[in-house]
């Protein structure tokens, strides 16, 4: 049983600079992932922590930074929120291209008290804004004026040029622009986060931290070479230090594996697009935490009190201390731990086509409400950062499946076949009706792991309509589950077999000669293969017969059309010519081949209607 807790997670860098005293960095791992995790040892005490952060680290620190505090008490991280620049704006005259624009500034605090002073002339009174100005140099152009109305109710214009110096007489317009500006230089320094770490605890200690950061994929080198004992493989590991820090006596471990190193997203905003809804007052909820497990140290830290109620529709987590916190700022606090059962598993889910199984866990919400949704990092005793994953909203004893890396140390091969056997054939009042047993095989070809045996657990997606034919299988939702010890570099195949039963219903008369022929030879009654055989027969003489006709009557259409031009041609002659009497004997001769046309033509329909009759007989027959 491990201690698993679920808690808002403090803050993102790469390596964060202490602005009083920098961290002494213990221990790094750097991961095939790309990430670097840190263990580091730091001093908290009345004054808060101030770290400097990278802004592209910011997520990955928010996502898993970890808090050892031997006094206990409730930690909170503070920094300046993502939509400095955006909330300042939001509540001025103006937007921030104004302040590099003296016109469009000008005119957006059109009724600003103002005074303009050009010349030794002062203007005094409300802007009305600016307009153009014809130039004294008609080579120039776009002269512009500040026009002011005065207490008198004249308007006066002032050349706006380098000349002209223009003052705000009230406060809160002056002040408005230096937030402007103020703001626009913070966020000139945007490549870095000062973040403020405090406690309820104000006694100076030594606190453990340790968290996760981009970094560069560490490479190796392979060197090979001949000896007299045999071929000398060598490893050379190619390493960047990109934590910001300089390394002392640094425990550096190099970690490789397929472990997934999910990118988050926790500092910027996320906008979810909402109905409108009628005007009315709702309980808010807290946003939940990802999981988080025990790094290479043991987290101690305490976690801030909450109630918590469940709705039919919701869970509310109420924090039970007072939060303080400026607009526009974040804090980020644990507030929910649980001890979960921690059930690892060696996982391969049939039919995705994946080449090694996944490493996962199995959880089980043991709260009576629901557990938030929320990024995992996962930790292992001894090991540090073991992956990362997602945790759907869990539902009072509801379980989930999270995979977190791959086990490459085995592969699975996958392969599938499919049989039919027909287990039945009738005829019923002229329709013919099978059924067919059909079995697939999916066989699971496993190679174990080297070093170690191992307990797969394979996953067999349901299909709609097919059973199982397995012993001792664990059926689920939507797949059924084997357990398959796998021994030590050895294969093990499992297979699994699926039937099910179709029925095929086809009127005899809607089946071809082809269908025919396949069915005969596929019925295991004899009478019934019999009687196909005589179907098909009769089908296919009759085929022909409808040929013949269709023939014969193209042969008199011919023969009458030939027979029709001669007596036209003879008419139009008009002579008693030796080819005018060759003419006279092949419509003689034509008429008899007309005749024996007609008669081969009724023949073959007068067969079709036999046939056609027998048919019938054998459908009444069945």
């Amino acid at each position: 049983m491990r201690v698993v807790s679920v808690a808002v997670l403090l803050g993102a860098v790469a390596l964060p600079a202490f602005a009083d005293q920098p961290p002494e960095i213990r221990a790094v791992t750097l991961s095939r992932a790309g990430v670097a995790m840190i263990e580091a040892q730091g001093a908290l005490g009345p004054q808060p922590l101030t770290l400097s952060i990278r802004r592209a680290d910011i997520d990955d620190f928010l996502k898993s930074l970890r808090l050892s505090d031997p006094s206990g008490a409730v930690p909170m991280l503070s920094m300046t929120g993502p939509g400095g620049v955006d909330d300042v704006f939001a509540a001025l005259p103006f937007d921030p291209e104004a302040l590099g624009n003296l016109r469009a500034l000008l005119d957006t605090m059109i009724g600003a008290p103002i005074t303009a002073e050009r010349r030794g002339i002062t203007v005094s009174g409300e802007l009305m804004g600016t307009r153009p100005l014809p130039c004294a140099d008609d080579a120039q152009s776009g002269c512009v004026a500040v026009a002011v109305l005065g207490d008198n109710g004249a308007i006066r214009q002032v050349p706006l040029d380098d000349g002209t110096e223009l003052t705000f007489g009230d406060a809160s317009d002056r002040d408005a622009i230096a937030r402007g500006l103020a703001a626009l230089r913070q966020a000139g320094r945007a490549l870095m986060l000062d973040v403020s770490l405090t406690s309820t605890e104000t006694d100076q200690r030594e606190i453990g931290l340790g968290w996760l950061q981009p970094a560069p994929v560490w490479k190796t080198a392979w060197r090979a070479e001949d000896s007299a004992d045999g071929l000398i493989l060598t490893g050379w590991a190619v390493i960047e230090n990109t934590t910001g820090q300089d390394w002392d006596e640094v425990e550096l471990t190099l970690a490789t594996g397929a472990v997934q190193a999910l990118q988050a997203q926790l500092y910027d905003r996320l906008d979810a697009g909402r109905k409108l809804a009628k005007p009315m007052m709702e309980d808010a909820l807290m946003a939940s935490a990802p999981l988080s497990r025990s790094m290479a140290f043991e987290s101690a830290m305490d976690i801030a009190p909450v109630s918590m109620d469940d709705g039919d529709s919701f869970s509310r987590y109420t924090l039970s201390t007072p939060v303080t916190l400026q607009a526009g700022d974040v804090i980020s606090l644990p507030f929910l731990r649980e001890t979960l059962q921690d059930a690892r598993l060696t996982l391969y889910r049939g039919g995705t086509g994946a080449v090694h199984p996944s490493l996962a866990i199995s959880f089980e919400n043991p709260l009576p409400l629901r557990l938030p949704a929320g990024i995992v990092t996962l930790y292992e005793d001894g090991r540090g950062h073991a992956g990362d994953a997602t945790l759907p909203e869990l539902a009072p004893g509801a379980e989930a499946e999270i995979e977190f890396a791959r086990d490459t140390a085995m592969q699975v091969d996958e392969s599938l076949s499919e049989t039919r056997s027909l287990q039945s054939a009738r005829m019923v009042d002229g329709v013919f009706v099978a059924e067919e047993r059909l079995e697939r095989r999916t066989s699971y070809r496993i190679e174990g792991a080297p070093d170690a045996e191992r307990v797969l657990t394979l996953s067999h997606p349901l299909r709609q309509g097919w059973d199982i034919q397995n012993a001792g299988a664990e059926r689920g939702f939507d797949d059924t589950r084997f357990r398959v010890e796998v021994p030590a570099g050895e294969v093990v195949t499992q297979e699994v077999v699926e039937q099910r039963v179709t029925s095929t219903r086809i009127a005899l008369l809607e089946l071809d000669q082809e269908a025919l022929g396949f069915w005969s030879a596929r019925v295991p009654d004899a009478e019934l293969s019999a009687m196909l055989n005589q179907f098909r027969d009769l089908r296919a003489e009759q085929a022909v017969l409808r040929r013949e006709a269709a023939r014969q009557r193209e042969i008199e259409a011919e023969l009458i059309a030939d027979q029709d031009r001669l007596a036209g041609l003879i008419v139009q002659l008009g002579d008693d010519s030796p080819a005018t009497r060759e003419r006279r004997a092949r419509v003689d001769a034509i008429d008899a081949e007309i005749a024996q046309a007609r008669r081969a033509r009724d023949d073959a329909e007068a067969r079709q209607t036999e046939i056609e009759q027998a048919l019938r007989d054998l459908l009444r027959q069945s």
